[in-house]
């Protein structure tokens, strides 16, 4: 804080006034003082970022409790700056802003999505935290099973077989809505989501109850809940939270364990991931970090886009109704209702897989619309191979990266009145206005993996709910 103190002073002899006051020495004054400024501005670092203090030892507390205040406060605080620093424990992390530092954020081969995740948020519950024998690989070994394993159980043709009991799963719990009432989307919406996750990266004996679905909704709920700032900084504290993280962990690794010994004991085989992972030589442990893994890299998103996309169509008539002709048109095409369907869900599984992907134009940018609106969270990387040099400023090697998604997708400059629901504004290629200026399905190094299988997810969610329900969403 600055400080203002009263300076007494006497002047003795007007001899010395008269000097100091003298147009000699006033020149002479100003010269030394512009030199001095002069030395001060080219030897100052301006390579060097402006940091925001927090508190002694755990930082910025408030990076966990209100992540996307706390960034956009801290950029009001330093106007003129692309970036600033903050510290969270013993790390140093830079939030960063700009077309300039988007482009190094997701394109730089030596900035680590891995390193920044894990080391910030703790990610995932992993087995070795309940199974004291199991081996953890490294980082890089486990996300290159991850992403092997993921791309075989995603395939088109895999989707195919499966879209049948994706429609069965929406219209059974559809169904017990009942003829009327209220529905929560935040909720239901988010079990569908669920279902659908665990049909296609679990097995049948869960995905084939509705019940077992919600016993492991719960227990997943409890594992997400479980990763609270407190536990991410300080994770030797014991808390209520840890240990119903840890139980719930405990249970999922249980009922997946029993499953897979009553498949051996009975020698039978199903046709799901589960079995798919088996054949391929995994441990039970294996995968059960796989589905967990899976559990935690598709709910939350994607959950979140399927409410958020029923809300803004029920308050948008007009793209309602063009939503709904579209999946009229595909019916229509693929399942004519002169073939005499017994069921909405037998109807929709007649639309293949690549039809949902490439013939849904309306529904499309309805979707990408609503990831602009509610997409706005902060997203991480780390710097692995050496200091960063970004918009003229060093960022040392280390060093954690913050880029909000929603410093592009509220930007009046690339979307004009981004708070307005317009789908129309990408048929007019605003979102080609910069560089990745839509950020919804990843971009650069680190594009998402379950993109096809997330919007065959929403997608088919809302064929179903408007193809055969009419609702008006509370």
């Amino acid at each position: 804080m600055n400080s203002s103190f009263p300076l007494y002073f006497e002047t003795q002899h007007p001899e010395v006034v008269a000097a100091i006051t003298s147009p000699q020495v006033v020149a002479g004054t100003t010269a030394a003082l512009g030199a001095a400024l002069a030395w001060y501005l080219l030897t100052t670092n301006n390579s060097q970022i402006k940091k925001i203090r927090g508190w002694p030892v755990v930082g910025q507390w408030s990076f966990f409790t209100k992540r996307h205040d706390f960034i956009m406060e801290g950029f009001d605080r330093t106007p003129s700056e692309p970036m600033f620093g903050f510290n969270i424990l013993q790390h140093n992390v830079v939030a960063i802003r700009g077309e300039e530092a988007r482009k190094s954020f997701f394109d730089r081969r030596d900035l680590s999505f891995t390193e920044g995740y894990r080391l910030l948020f703790g990610g995932s519950p992993e087995v070795k935290d309940v199974v004291e024998e199991y081996t953890q690989k490294d980082d890089q070994a486990q996300l290159s099973s991850f992403i092997r394993r993921l791309s075989s159980l995603l395939r088109m043709d895999r989707l195919a077989t499966l879209t049948p009991l994706f429609m069965s799963d929406l219209e059974r719990n559809m169904t017990k809505w009942g003829p009327t009432g209220k529905f929560d989307p935040f909720e239901d919406i988010y079990s569908m989501v669920f279902q659908l996750t665990i049909r296609a990266a679990s097995c049948r004996e869960i995905s084939d109850s509705v019940e077992n679905c919600k016993r492991m909704e719960k227990l997943y709920w409890l594992v997400e809940k479980g990763s609270t700032p407190t536990s991410l900084l300080l994770p030797w504290l014991p808390s209520t939270s840890r240990k119903l993280k840890t139980e719930a962990t405990t249970k999922l690794y249980n009922w997946f364990d029993d499953i897979i010994k009553a498949r051996q004991a009975e020698n039978r085989r199903e046709e799901d991931a589960l079995q798919d992972l088996l054949d391929m030589g995994d441990s039970t442990a294996d995968v059960i970090q796989f589905v967990l893994g899976t559990l935690f890299a598709g709910i939350v998103n994607t959950g979140l886009m399927s409410a958020w996309i029923f809300i803004f169509l029920d308050q948008e008539p007009q793209w309602k109704a063009k939503v709904v002709a579209e999946i009229q048109s595909l019916l229509d095409k693929y399942a004519p209702v002169s073939r005499g369907y017994s069921s909405a869900a037998e109807r929709l599984s007649g639309i293949p897989p690549e039809a949902w992907e490439g013939e849904m134009p309306v529904l499309e940018v309805c979707l990408r619309e609503t990831i602009c609106l509610i997409v706005s969270g902060a997203l991480l990387r780390r710097v692995i191979k050496g200091d960063l040099d970004v918009a003229g400023k060093k960022i040392p090697n280390g060093s954690f990266l913050v880029y909000l998604a929603g410093e592009t997708h509220s930007n009046p400059d690339i979307y004009p009145e981004p708070t307005r629901f317009n789908p129309d504004r990408f048929t007019k290629g605003q979102d080609k206005s910069q560089h990745h200026a839509f950020l919804g399905w990843g971009v650069g190094r680190h594009p998402c993996l379950g993109r096809c299988f997330a919007q065959y997810k929403i997608k088919s969610i809302c064929a179903m709910f408007l193809s055969h329900v009419s609702k008006t969403l509370c």
